[in-house]
């Protein structure tokens, strides 16, 4: 095999994990776009791993409101039941997306609470 055949291996299976991560990424976000799971015992917990995720996927090079969007196709969920998350969501990113860093995306994935105030979802 000569070594641009092996550069173009290496491209796309790169490529592929890369796309595995998104769509890995997009799941942890799904829980959040039902207001039931935003509001209720759970809520805090489904948005830290929803914010951890937009972290993820920025560095990946996904914007969080594309992010969003593509979460939302993901789920089953009727759209008129995710616009308040989604907003909700997005605004939430973007008063704490200077703060954020990979400690503090692991430390939400992993269940520790921010270290600054979030404000809880309204529905």
């Amino acid at each position: 095999m000569d070594a641009q055949a092996q550069r173009r291996i290496q491209q796309q299976a790169e490529l592929a994990r890369r796309q595995r991560r998104i769509e890995d990424h997009l799941q942890q976000i799904v829980p959040a776009l039902d207001p039931k799971n935003l509001s209720g015992p759970q809520g805090a917990r489904n948005r830290d791993k929803a914010l951890a995720a937009l972290y993820s996927l920025q560095t990946d090079g996904v914007s969080a409101r594309d992010a969003l969007r593509r979460a939302i196709d993901c789920s089953n969920l009727p759209t008129e039941t995710t616009r308040a998350p989604l907003n909700y969501l997005l605004q939430t990113w973007e008063s704490i997306a200077g703060k954020m860093n990979p400690t503090l995306a692991q430390s939400l994935r992993t269940g520790d609470p921010a270290p600054f105030p979030i404000p809880p979802f309204q529905p």
